[in-house]
């Protein structure tokens, strides 16, 4: 990420350039995020070793890529294997990387994908501001800055520069989740923090090790900081030793195949892996896709909304980045550059190039990251960011991932199947702590919301419970692990039912319910948890949204009575006890006995519900997964006995069509040659919209306009998304863009009630 010129070209593109907006100010990590200089600015007391392109035969390079490839991978699990944290060892929150001498990617390793650019932002940052004192061949610095490199602070990288023969041959990284680094509440995640003089220190890059010895000083601040200073003690641990391990195959390789053929190696993953990029985006038709997302609350007791927007355009063979449309900075709501900047690298990166298996490097040479400071998504200083890692990225995550599922299914040639959908808007967990029976304090952070769910797809169904694809190596926690180090007892996770949230011609995976009963505490708090008013998860192409998130809580249960007499408890309902309504965010205390129940939501879905296969909706049935009610309701599939009624389901889902439409719907029209299929509706013919024989305007404005537009308040649409603030809920509709013709869905959204069009796709013409 450098100030690459995006070159402009027609009045369209100029009307939504952020590029003078991003040219007016310095990003210099400390008024704002950092962008390194371009070019690179360096002491000439570092020599790098650059040398000429080697001359590699095939079978030297693919074994040399491979041995890279796993040094790096076994990078992450040492930090796993020797880390004290369950959200490290299990949960994976860490990633691991391998830098060329100026900091350039060579591989990402499986871990969280959005840490991308992170350890490469901090390379970067010393190499500018600290290598007129001179780098040391062993050396590993510490930085958790997020105006500098990290997504907050929680997120703390150790950098370290390998030397060879006087020379800066490359850098090994890692970053990883620390379960407590200060701040005013037990996890760091601080919801009250107006700004960031109330969130946890930032530190900039220091020198942890110096000249291959641990600098004491720096550790104990460090530590010191923490309320469990025993674990941070053991990650630091484990991150110089991973680094330490990982350093000494390096070298083995340079000392066996030549310092200049291992380089030339590195150089030449990263120019294939631009060759591929470019090859791929080039059956993408230059375009801006754009999404929106919203949030409640940017402080306990805020009940304003609040917009996160992300914008993609592809010109040529370049993919350029915005978040021009979303709301100033506030709260404790916000993101910052380098947060921003590794969403973007990784929703692209994630579905246009997986197989690339994180030799990304050459990609991120073609994405342009243009975005307007001082806004939610990409905040200046002293913005407050330290719950940004489990909120403010997901939500943001969410919104830039289905922007580039809509750029995927533009294209032509397979990319529309790569799309992966977005993933849920909520990493729905809990952040807590307090004392266990014995007086110590323990920090609770449920990692649960990992198991997630997939959301629906191009060609496919989501996997139910399936995971989070922008942390693809990631676990949870056994209901054993859980219980043994926590005051809590794990009274169940449950599958929800395939409903109407997350529906669509391919549903999203369902998501869970988790249900806990407190047990051996003398008290505590929750001081993170979820309990939205309308979803964030935005289907695609006429998908339904995905489940809300929700959170509850029942104090002084009879639970403890009810195990004692083997009385099952299958959730929060079974159990007497005083329920507390929770609002959106906020705290509450916890004692013996009460019982606490959140969800970890559906994603979204893909498609219209009324061109599912019937077939697929039976399979539903027969697997417990849904209901013949909810088979007619929400898909107009008509199920007998268990055998699907085909005329009556063609009946229903006729009459669905004509009260969207409020006439008599035609029959589908196939698309001339030549047609372009944006989704499943929509289509590009001569450079215009085309719906089913409908002309919906030019394809470089908007189609929406000349679409049958129908709005339903979203504490209306089902009972699936029955809000807990029905007064929030209903700033929101759900807005369907209905083909005039057919009546079925090109696309939904969320929108607040009386707001203007959104221009969720533009495409120059074909």
């Amino acid at each position: 990420m450098t100030l690459i010129d995006a070159q402009l070209g027609t009045e369209q593109e100029d009307r939504f350039s952020t590029e003078s907006a991003f040219r007016s100010v310095k990003w210099d990590g400390t008024a704002r995020g950092y962008i390194p200089s371009d070019p690179p600015k360096y002491s000439p007391a570092v020599t790098m070793h650059d040398p000429a392109p080697a001359e590699i035969d095939a079978v030297t390079y693919e074994v040399i890529r491979y041995a890279l490839m796993s040094a790096n991978l076994e990078h992450g699990d040492i930090i796993a294997r020797l880390s004290m944290s369950p959200v490290v060892m299990v949960a994976r929150d860490f990633q691991s990387s391998l830098m060329t001498e100026r900091g350039d990617l060579v591989y990402l390793g499986s871990g969280v994908q959005y840490f991308s650019n992170q350890n490469a932002l901090t390379v970067k940052y010393i190499l500018e501001h600290h290598s007129e004192d001179g780098l040391t061949d062993g050396d590993i610095w510490l930085s958790n800055d997020p105006y500098i490199g990290a997504s907050h602070q929680s997120d703390v990288s150790l950098v370290s520069p390998i030397f060879v023969g006087g020379e800066l041959f490359c850098w090994l990284s890692n970053s990883q989740h620390f379960q407590d680094v200060g701040g005013s509440m037990p996890g760091s995640q601080v919801t009250t923090a107006a700004d960031a003089f109330a969130d946890p220190s930032s530190w900039p890059p220091l020198r942890l090790v110096e000249g291959g010895r641990m600098r004491d000083d720096v550790e104990h601040a460090f530590v010191r900081q923490s309320r469990v200073p025993n674990y941070s003690r053991m990650d630091i641990r484990a991150a110089i030793g991973a680094i330490q391990a990982t350093r000494e195959k390096v070298l083995r390789m340079v000392d066996r195949y030549g310092a200049d053929v291992v380089k030339g190696v590195m150089h030449r993953l990263i120019d294939a892996g631009e060759k591929v990029f470019v090859d791929r985006i080039a059956k993408i038709p230059d375009g801006r896709w754009s999404h929106r997302i919203y949030t409640e609350g940017a402080l306990p007791g805020d009940k304003n909304i609040y917009a996160y927007q992300v914008n993609v355009t592809k010109k040529g063979d370049r993919v350029i980045v915005d978040n021009a449309g979303s709301d100033p900075q506030t709260g404790s709501i916000n993101l910052t550059y380098a947060g921003f900047s590794g969403i973007a690298q990784a929703t692209i990166t994630q579905q246009l190039i997986p197989d690339l298996a994180g030799a990304y490097g050459g990609a991120y040479r073609r994405i342009d990251i243009r975005p307007v400071p001082g806004l939610l998504n990409c905040a200046d200083y002293p913005a407050a960011v330290s719950p940004s890692g489990a909120s403010t990225v997901m939500q943001v995550l969410s919104c830039a991932a289905t922007a580039v599922c809509k750029m995927l299914a533009s294209g032509t040639d397979g990319t529309r199947e790569l799309t992966l959908g977005a993933p849920s808007a909520n990493l729905a967990s809990l952040i807590g702590g307090g004392l266990n029976s014995t007086g110590q304090q323990f920090i609770y952070q449920n990692t649960d919301g990992l198991m997630g769910s997939l959301a629906g797809r191009a060609t496919r169904d989501g996997v139910d419970a399936g995971g989070q694809w922008w942390i693809p190596d990631s676990a949870i926690e056994n209901a054993e692990q859980i219980e043994s180090g926590m005051p809590f007892i794990m009274l169940g996770r449950r599958l929800r039912p395939a409903g109407l949230d997350g529906s669509g011609r391919y549903r999203a995976g369902v998501g869970f319910r988790e249900t806990l009963l407190v047990h051996g505490a003398l008290g505590g708090q929750i001081f993170w948890y979820v309990n939205e008013s309308f979803s964030n998860g935005q289907g695609l192409f006429g998908g339904n949204p995905g489940s809300i998130a929700r959170a509850r809580v029942k104090h002084a249960t009879d639970a403890v009575d009810l195990l004692g007499k083997s009385v099952g408890i299958g959730g929060l309902d079974d159990v007497n006890g005083e329920e507390e309504i929770l609002p959106f965010k906020g705290m509450f205390a916890f004692a013996d006995g009460d019982v606490i129940e959140w969800t970890s939501p559906a994603a979204a879905g893909y498609g219209d519900p009324l061109l599912r296969d019937p077939e697929l909706v039976l399979a539903d049935i027969k697997a417990g997964l849904t209901t013949e009610e909810i088979a007619k309701r929400v898909f107009g599939v008509v199920i007998s006995e268990g055998k699907i009624g085909h005329a009556a389901t063609v009946s229903e889902r006729l009459a669905t069509r004509r009260e969207r439409l409020g006439s008599e719907p035609k029959a589908e029209a196939e698309a001339p040659d030549g047609a372009v299929q944006i989704g499943d509706v929509l289509h590009v013919v001569d450079g215009r919209w085309w719906s089913n024989g409908a002309d919906l305007g030019p394809a470089s404005e908007t189609y929406r306009s000349n679409a049958v537009i129908r709005e339903t308040k979203l504490s209306e649409i089902g009972p699936e998304f029955e809000p807990a603030d029905v007064e929030s809920a209903d700033r929101f509709v759900l807005r369907e863009f209905l083909c005039p013709v057919t009546g079925y869905r090109i696309d939904a959204e969320i929108a607040l009630a009386g707001s203007e069009l959104l221009e969720d796709v533009l495409i120059r013409a074909l």
